[in-house]
């Protein structure tokens, strides 16, 4: 693990960014970095979902997160999407053709089609990539008290008495 987590925190280094960035800024400097953009999408996740994913359309990645969580979770589904897309796990998207889009399934929902068929399985070695590039992302975002996502986390350090713990 020490040769991923070297190679992952160098690749968060490459993306520049200053520290306390903001999840829209790390989405940027995504896009900016594959090439396409990065749409966040908070959504409430149905039970047996993932708390979150990529969905690779042929113009744009779409980020879903559980939008039922703290800001400090989302930040960091957000943090390990992105690091999907950072380290190349997606496949891409290929444009409908005539007959695919022609396939009507009524009884089921299209937006939890989208997902299963959007979605790739990772394998356990993608997936240790995702969690430490995530995290590293998401030190960079959580630094210090009431700049960036941090900002987010002041309720939850806050005793019932109004004090900061």
């Amino acid at each position: 693990m020490g040769r991923t987590r070297r190679r992952m925190r160098s690749a968060a280094r490459q993306l520049g960014l200053p520290p306390l960035s903001t999840v829209e800024e790390l989405c940027a400097a995504v896009a900016e970095r594959t090439g396409r953009p990065v749409r966040l999408a908070p959504r409430r996740m149905r039970v047996g979902e993932p708390s979150g994913f990529v969905e690779r359309l042929p113009d744009e990645d779409v980020v879903h997160y559980e939008q039922e969580t703290s800001g400090l979770h989302q930040a960091h589904i957000v943090c390990h999407e992105l690091a999907h897309l950072l380290c190349g796990h997606l496949p891409e998207a290929a444009p409908p053709d005539a007959e695919t889009a022609a396939v009507e399934l009524p009884t089921i929902d299209p937006d939890v089609l989208r997902m299963v068929l959007g979605r790739s399985h990772y394998d356990d070695a993608a997936e240790e990539e995702a969690e430490v590039l995530g995290a590293e992302l998401l030190r960079i975002l959580v630094l210090a008290p009431g700049a960036g996502t941090t900002s987010q986390l002041a309720p939850a350090l806050e005793h019932r008495k109004g004090q900061h713990v």
